[in-house]
């Protein structure tokens, strides 16, 4: 029996996973398929975690689980199919709104056909520079499913939008809800977990309280015009990184969010 204090994160514990058990019940998932998932990602966390292979007796100490359940997990796939189809259309969506060859003269997406010709580029070619991995075929219907992109009367296709926003409630949804408050979480992880003399990851945010539904809805909606230009503004700069670095064997990824979250009072908090 533990007679030392408390570890404030156990106490935190319950509160950060209030919104995914939300998620959760909206979305019919039970204890089961929820225990499951944190198996996996106890073996993983284990994996990571240590400086070397490390064997399925020290996943089980570390973690607590059955030895036979470490190895039926490590030898499972994860690859999730949907995750990358959200992944591959947002880069194809981002690159269509930035790079220069598939901009019109007033600097918008011009509509593409789907193999280049006249020596304009095509949508095949858009995938290829925007360097993914996935059939063109497939990531055009993704992105026409989600009413991103419009097939045109003369068989060209049309960006509607600047921003892969997945339909509500999609798999390519839950799939962006994966890609980013996992790697929100992660930057938060490394700054809670990280030694003194570790670089800690930007996390920052703005809190207010006792705000009428008015000085809310205003703040929201600077926050929104500000954020938006920001992610813009990076995606262009990213892009012309990711040509620049496109014929070196570069491994690194980044990722930058940003989140608003307005309370009006008659909501209830959680």
């Amino acid at each position: 029996m533990s007679i030392g204090p408390k570890d404030p994160f156990e106490t935190a514990l319950a509160d950060l996973l209030i919104p995914l058990a939300k998620a959760m019940v909206a979305r019919g998932v039970t204890i089961g398929t929820a225990t499951e998932a944190l198996k996996k990602a106890l073996v993983s966390a284990a994996e990571e975690v240590s400086d070397s292979t490390v064997s399925d007796s020290k996943v089980s100490a570390l973690t607590g689980l059955h030895r036979k359940d470490v190895k039926r997990l490590r030898n499972e796939d994860t690859d999730a199919p949907e995750k990358r189809s959200c992944s591959a259309a947002a880069l194809v969506v981002g690159y269509w709104s930035t790079a220069p060859q598939f901009l019109n003269d007033d600097n918008a997406p011009r509509d593409l056909a789907r193999k280049s010709a006249d020596d304009a580029p095509g949508f095949d070619d858009l995938v290829r520079q925007a360097r993914i991995d996935m059939a063109p075929g497939t990531v055009l219907k993704t992105l026409v499913d989600q009413k991103l992109v419009n097939r045109l009367e003369d068989g060209r296709y049309r960006l509607l939008s600047n921003a892969f926003v997945p339909t509500a409630g999609s798999a390519e949804q839950v799939a962006a809800y994966r890609a980013t408050l996992s790697a929100h979480l992660a930057a938060a992880t490394h700054n809670l977990i990280a030694e003194e003399d570790t670089p800690r990851h930007f996390d920052r945010a703005v809190r207010y309280t006792h705000l009428s539904a008015a000085s809310v809805e205003e703040l929201r909606a600077i926050s929104a015009k500000k954020a938006q230009k920001m992610l813009q503004d990076i995606n262009v700069r990213a892009r012309q990184l990711q040509d620049q670095d496109q014929d070196s064997d570069q491994k690194g990824r980044f990722a930058a969010g940003t989140y608003i979250l307005p309370t009006f009072p008659e909501d209830k908090e959680g």
